[in-house]
């Protein structure tokens, strides 16, 4: 090895490429090493990085797993001023369900709810759901209805306002307007007709409302 240094030494040109062979094994040794030792670090060109999705702030997750509740706060002092009708209710019970509208009477098919001071009060969801119709009618004055999964569908009539859109999801106790008046049952003052349904069939809302909307039947 001592005399081939040697010889090289003594020729320049072999001498230059003795140093470059050097100089490149020494690169291919540092290069090797380097690959080597990498590890995909967050930043590195070669790692995708995929963002973990946001969750939407304002989705409404929709459970069916509820129990109704009034389409008020119960902590107001109220008064039940219209029955539903039923046919082995009391005739107490019977009277206060029938609505005289004109020359005619027709039975409830819902409760209507008022405060004992006859001041308006704000009408909320009693399941949370989706709003599946904002309307008017001649009758029942402006009125919204919330469905859940479960099929069942309130509805609140007699409203003075309206603050939500056909289409919303809704938690429970969410506003949905302000009582106000209807025309077929103008002598209850300001109150709110609630119905409830289930798979189309009404339901007695005093009855349920503290029973799980899945067990509706």
């Amino acid at each position: 090895m001592k005399n081939l240094i040697k010889r090289i030494g003594q020729n320049k040109f072999q001498f230059f490429i003795f140093v470059g062979i050097v100089c490149l094994l020494l690169v291919a040794v540092i290069v090797g090493s380097l690959n080597g030792n990498t590890t995909n670090e967050p930043g590195d060109d070669n790692v995708i990085v995929t963002p973990e999705p946001k969750p939407d702030e304002d989705e409404v997750v929709i459970t069916s797993d509820e129990f109704v509740s009034m389409p008020f706060d119960a902590t107001l002092d109220y008064d039940v001023v219209r029955k539903f009708y039923e046919k082995d209710a009391s005739i107490e019970d019977q009277t206060k369900s029938l609505i005289k509208y004109q020359n005619s009477f027709r039975t409830s098919t819902g409760t209507s709810f008022a405060l004992k001071s006859g001041n308006y009060f704000d009408v909320v969801s009693a399941i949370q759901g989706t709003v599946t119709e904002v309307a008017s009618s001649p009758l029942f004055g402006k009125y919204v209805v919330v469905t859940n999964e479960d099929e069942v569908s309130t509805y609140y009539y007699g409203l003075s306002d309206v603050c939500v859109e056909k289409g919303t999801k809704v938690l429970q106790g969410v506003k949905l307007g302000v009582a106000g008046t209807t025309t077929v049952d103008s002598e209850t003052g300001i109150h709110v007709y609630f119905q409830i349904a289930k798979s189309g069939k009404f339901l007695n809302p005093e009855k349920v409302i503290g029973t799980k909307t899945k067990e509706l039947k």
